[in-house]
């Protein structure tokens, strides 16, 4: 075989070598991407559970706020347990919404509770600075 097409040859391997690892890259990097797309849908179908049961909390809390309008004695032992039940779901829901940004690669606004980008120097929704 003549050196000059043997030598071509070289260059198509290391070429397609080269090509061949880029493309492994690519694929590890998609994957990745795809996992913490698939996780940041779990955490949303968990928050979305987690707002509907506060939601239904703050319901009751306003039925109680409503049958006391009425003249009604609210039981205070209920009124606490619901408010204990609100401030833990907030707690659980502001948690998710933290790690869902972390997986996002973004930051959550301290004033309105929206995402913003990482390199936001400002809330996008309200205004605050990050």
């Amino acid at each position: 075989m003549d050196d000059k097409v043997r030598a071509l040859l070289e260059r198509i391997k290391g070429t397609a070598g080269i090509a061949a690892d880029a493309a492994a890259g690519g694929a590890r990097a998609a994957g990745k991407k795809a996992g913490q797309m698939v996780d940041v849908a779990k955490l949303n179908v968990q928050l979305f559970d987690l707002n509907g049961e506060y939601n239904d909390i703050l319901r009751q809390l306003g039925q109680v706020m409503y049958d006391t309008h009425k003249g009604q004695v609210p039981e205070g032992a209920a009124i606490t347990a619901l408010l204990a039940q609100a401030d833990e779901k907030s707690v659980k829901i502001a948690e998710l919404k933290g790690r869902i940004a972390d997986l996002k690669q973004a930051q959550i606004c301290p004033s309105c509770g929206q995402p913003c980008g990482k390199g936001d120097a400002f809330c996008r929704h309200c205004g605050t600075p990050l």
